[in-house]
């Protein structure tokens, strides 16, 4: 057996989104994470029992795992359409400050702030500055662009040529207001789940392993586990997500695709 077929352990990430890219990261599991694919056959037999046809209906996918970080936006995601997440705002934090050392941007990279307003709108005021004292020049020496669309992560993007210099050090300055909470709500006679896709990967000295199943809807409800003071487990949220097949994609290829650069070379 070539070593290259061997997976070995290293940790999965679980993003869940209506696009790509564009897909969330539903942050910290608890344990393993899994993905089932099923199918009922099926089998028609001639009059002397001869097997005319194998074949297979109704495809679906169940994968399950269980979260850690409960963030209320991406607990949203995981029940589109039958549950509203609404950010409360905190206070205006002017001036924050973050010194970038010597040698550590290039252009056309893009660097995320480190903080973010939490209704997704730009931080304002944005002042970049070559030290000792050059203050780089919006359009000509940098671009202010979220991470993706609708993401609400911004950052910076570099311009070669103008005062922008990769070898010197700066300073990003800029007014962010975070949110100090969320509030979630659900609850109707009747809602619609919105279906979206679900990625699993693991990554290794660079190389990906990755599933994605491209409709699922989360058929397990909510279920809050609060712990005990004798349990040393923390608060976490159960998920499992069921999978059918997207049909504006060609036959075939409508319920998962799975990648794998890690078993060409192991790492």
């Amino acid at each position: 057996m070539a070593f290259g077929s061997v997976h070995i352990p290293a940790g999965c990430t679980v993003k869940i989104g209506d696009t790509i890219p564009g897909l969330m990261d539903l942050g910290v599991l608890k344990g393993d994470a899994s993905i089932g694919i099923s199918y009922e056959m099926i089998k028609v037999l001639g009059s002397k029992a001869e097997q005319l046809l194998n074949g297979v209906h109704n495809m679906k996918a169940e994968a399950a795992f269980e979260l850690y970080q409960l963030h209320l936006p991406n607990i949203k995601e995981l029940l589109d359409g039958i549950v509203d997440v609404t950010p409360d705002a905190g206070v205006l934090v002017p001036g924050y400050t973050e010194n970038i050392d010597a040698n550590a941007t290039v252009v056309s990279k893009f660097y995320q702030f480190e903080k973010q307003n939490g209704d997704g709108t730009i931080p304002t005021n944005i002042v970049i500055t070559k030290l000792p004292a050059t203050v780089l020049v919006l359009g000509t020496d940098y671009l202010v662009i979220e991470s993706f669309p609708g993401s609400g992560i911004w950052g910076l993007v570099f311009i070669a040529g103008g005062d922008y210099d990769p070898t010197a050090a700066m300073t990003w300055e800029y007014d962010y207001t975070p949110n100090v909470s969320y509030t979630l709500v659900m609850g109707d006679k009747s809602a619609t789940l919105v279906t979206k896709i679900v990625e699993f990967s693991k990554t290794i000295a660079g190389k990906v392993f990755r599933a994605r199943l491209w409709s699922v809807t989360n058929e397990a409800g909510l279920t809050l586990a609060f712990p005990d003071s004798a349990n040393d487990e923390p608060l976490s949220l159960p998920v499992t997500l069921v999978g059918g097949l997207d049909t504006a994609k060609a036959a075939g290829e409508q319920l998962i695709e799975i990648y794998d650069e890690i078993g060409l070379v192991f790492p």
